[in-house]
């Protein structure tokens, strides 16, 4: 973490920081956050400085019981915060998960891209088989 005699310039330009940028990529999140615990918990309070530290997390899970998920610490502190998010098909029923757009039922590979700042935008994600 950046102490206090790092300035905004330095902190806009991350001229402190020395050392590699962090990628946490997590795949089928709801089976690695359980009843039992989340070994990502740990992360969380370090989420509001990511851009300044160089953290970058990318998480997916399968839509069913995502309204649920969406107050596991790391999540909602993923949402709390404004973060993008691909929502791809799901049930509307799962209520909105992320800005305003309601889950909807679609076609494979199509999702529901949410910035935060622009209007939401319908995309369809590429598949290429692999060799």
């Amino acid at each position: 973490m950046p102490d206090e005699h790092v300035t905004q310039q330095q902190l806009r330009n991350r001229s402190w920081w020395e050392g590699p940028d962090i990628f946490v990529v997590v795949d089928d999140y709801d089976l690695v956050a359980g009843a039992t615990g989340n070994p990502l918990a740990p992360i969380a309070d370090f989420l509001p400085h990511a851009k300044d530290l160089g953290l970058h997390v990318v998480a997916a899970r399968r839509s069913g019981g995502a309204a649920r998920a969406i107050f596991d610490p790391v999540l909602a502190r993923l949402r709390d915060m404004g973060c993008s998010g691909l929502v791809m098909s799901a049930a509307p029923d799962e209520g909105v998960l992320l800005g305003t757009t309601r889950p909807a039922r679609l076609p494979p590979g199509r999702g529901t891209l949410i910035v935060r700042g622009r209007p939401d935008e319908l995309l369809q994600v590429g598949w290429v088989d692999p060799p």
